[in-house]
């Protein structure tokens, strides 16, 4: 019985590979989205885990959650428990996990000059390396031999990423006609003014792609993006192999500040620049929004194919905070970011539950969702290299 089940579901997950495959080669006017069950399958959400999630770089943090030596916070990602913490020599990303018996080191954001196991007191340096350990003495233990893993990290423009694989390439290979992009909004010294925290039932590729595409503006922002952002003025470039950038610009006949929010503009902004704003996807999914004086940026930590948790966090220029109404702008803002976002909850929601229907079929795109038709080749590209 077992290895019959077994068999099935190894059988409906290659038919669900196949479908997912046969999509490859697809031009955009005859695009369609990957099959529904690619959204719900926990078999395929393992090999995604396997081919994309565990060969990738994936975004952790910002260089600003952790200004000082000793600042750090905890994240957690496919079942690894990490420390991002800027210690002496570099910011880095460890295990959080004690050697001895297991317990988290930490479980909230803090500072510290070493961190100690609250089981049993054993302490580590802000490079990993163990400092002591009580009562170890009485057996045979090398305290210098016992060091937290350390994975491989790098900056890029202020984001923080790591990768479970030895022989990813660097990022500053694979992204440097995205940092040449992003460049003049110098996303490395930006500092945080809020972060919104959300725990969905969506898988997420939906996340991503509802991100990247301004179609359902007209549906789902009637209100608050449609008004100013119309979507048939939108549009998405040809992309690159690793990342790919949306553009929605301003209506015609509003005014240039119609999409600020009050805090310091970005320089020498093109009168284009001035008068939209961008939406940045590395793949597999770091998004960044990028208005003319501020920046969204949306972390994804996928948890299954029907679980996601998302943090929301705005970026604004350093200078912003010498603005006697900061908070208030800050309020306002944030406002507005819980009110989109809870927009594209409601909808998104809504697909997985429509996903699970005997009737879901792949969908046909619009030309508007063209980033869902790059996203697509992209994971059907991963999904096709050998394991």
């Amino acid at each position: 019985m077992g290895a019959t089940t077994s068999s099935r579901a190894g059988a409906h997950l290659q038919t669900l590979i196949d479908d997912v495959l046969a999509g490859r080669g697809q031009l955009l006017p005859q695009a369609e989205t990957l099959p529904p069950a690619a959204y719900i399958s926990d078999n395929f959400f393992e090999v995604e885990k396997q081919r994309i999630f565990m060969r990738e770089w994936l975004c952790v943090g910002h260089v600003s959650q952790i200004p000082a030596v000793g600042d750090y916070f905890p994240f957690d990602l496919f079942d690894e428990l990490f420390v991002i913490v800027r210690a002496p020599d570099r910011i880095r990303v460890m295990s959080r996990v004690c050697p001895h018996r297991w317990a988290p080191l930490v479980s909230e954001p803090g500072n510290a000059k070493f961190f100690s196991c609250p089981f049993h007191a054993w302490a580590f340096a802000l490079d990993g390396q163990m400092l002591g350990a009580p009562l170890m003495d009485r057996v045979t233990f090398d305290v210098h031999s016992c060091r937290l893993p350390d994975y491989r990290t790098e900056i890029l423009d202020g984001f923080i990423f790591v990768t479970f694989a030895d022989d990813t390439p660097s990022l500053q290979e694979k992204l440097a006609r995205f940092s040449d992009h992003v460049g003049k909004f110098r996303l490395g010294e930006l500092v945080t003014g809020f972060v919104l925290d959300y725990d969905l039932a969506i898988n997420w590729k939906i996340i991503v792609e509802t991100f990247m595409e301004c179609y359902h503006h007209i549906g789902a922002h009637v209100e608050t993006f449609e008004k100013f952002y119309p979507a048939r003025a939108c549009s998405v470039e040809d992309g690159e192999k690793t990342w790919t950038v949306g553009h929605a610009p301003l209506r015609a006949n509003v005014p240039d500040d119609s999409g600020d929010a009050g805090f310091p503009l970005f320089d020498n902004l093109t009168t284009e620049e001035r008068r939209e704003f961008r939406l940045y996807l590395i793949y597999p999914m770091h998004l960044v929004a990028v208005f003319p004086d501020r920046v969204g940026w949306f972390c994804l930590q996928p948890e299954g194919p029907k679980r996601t948790k998302l943090q929301t966090t705005l970026l604004v220029r350093p200078e912003a905070r010498d603005d006697p109404e900061f908070d208030a702008k800050i309020r306002k803002e944030r406002d507005y970011f819980i009110e989109f976002n809870d927009e594209d909850i409601a909808v998104n929601e809504k697909q997985m539950r429509g996903a699970q229907s005997r009737s879901a079929r792949a969908g046909r795109l619009c030309d508007l969702e063209k980033a869902i038709w790059q996203l697509a080749d992209y994971i059907r590209a991963k999904i096709a290299e050998p394991c």
